[in-house]
């Protein structure tokens, strides 16, 4: 079986945690990354990251929540290195913490804008590429995308949305030459989960907050992004060339309680 050493990779929302993690993931198997995101600064640590493990990587700074910086982002992806093969679609915004009567409109926009119109409208643009020599699609959803969590109606919208979007998909172009999956993390040590506990309140309210979290999932803790970015790994590498369709959990166990 082929390993994927020398194909090219698509990551969005790669300036930090799982999208960085993964690219590293990615490197070290040989694959040639196109990150993209809105930070300046984080790409700029991500490609000192990658460039640690030996890899390469280019990137493209682009807002997913904007349409025309998606076809513009995925066309310069595909000209870096003449290829398009893997696409992982992990931007995503966080939303606030509210019940549902209270959340605002403009944040149910702000959350669909980039975790639902994002996700599509990147792999509309992006299978085109793929198609021409087969590859994966590994999109990024949550926990909140399989169960619900208190207080965020908006974001747990968004997620099952994604994952919905995952199995059509996989539908889609299984016959094709194109695997499509989704990673549902529960917690993850990273910038963004971070935000969302800020929202919630004071500092107190916040680490309250933090703890019950982690206390909500069975192994006691919340993820690393390297883990998370295994698993994705895994699923773009031919050892999952018999999956597509399906949603992996990784949360220590959250979704199964």
């Amino acid at each position: 079986m082929d390993d994927i050493k020398g194909q090219v990779a698509l990551i969005t929302g790669g300036s930090s945690g799982i999208g960085r993690a993964t690219a590293v993931a990615l490197a070290q198997q040989g694959v040639h990354t196109v990150v993209t995101g809105r930070s300046t600064s984080g790409l700029k640590d991500t490609i000192d990251a990658v460039y640690r493990v030996g890899g390469k990587v280019q990137v493209v700074e682009a807002d997913v929540s904007q349409p025309d910086h998606i076809e513009q982002m995925v066309a310069k992806a595909a000209q870096e290195y003449g290829r398009l093969d893997l696409l992982v679609n992990n931007a995503g915004t966080q939303g606030e913490v509210a019940k549902l009567a209270d959340q605002r409109l403009e944040s149910f926009e702000e959350v669909f804008a980039t975790n639902v119109m994002g996700v599509f409208l990147t792999m509309k643009y992006a299978i085109p590429h793929i198609l021409k020599n087969g590859g994966a699609i590994v999109n990024v959803a949550s926990g909140g995308g399989l169960v619900g969590v208190p207080g965020a109606s908006v974001y747990c919208a968004s997620k099952h949305a994604v994952v919905g979007m995952t199995k059509v998909a996989a539908l889609d172009y299984a016959t094709q030459g194109i695997r499509v999956n989704a990673v549902c993390p529960g917690g993850v040590d990273t910038p963004m989960l971070q935000r969302f506990f800020d929202s919630v309140g004071d500092e107190a309210a916040s680490q309250q907050a933090r703890a019950e979290f982690n206390a909500s999932h069975p192994m006691g803790r919340i993820a690393t992004s390297e883990e998370v970015a295994d698993a994705i790994a895994f699923l773009c590498s031919p050892r999952a060339s018999f999956i597509t369709g399906t949603t992996l959990s990784v949360d220590g166990g959250y979704v199964a309680h």
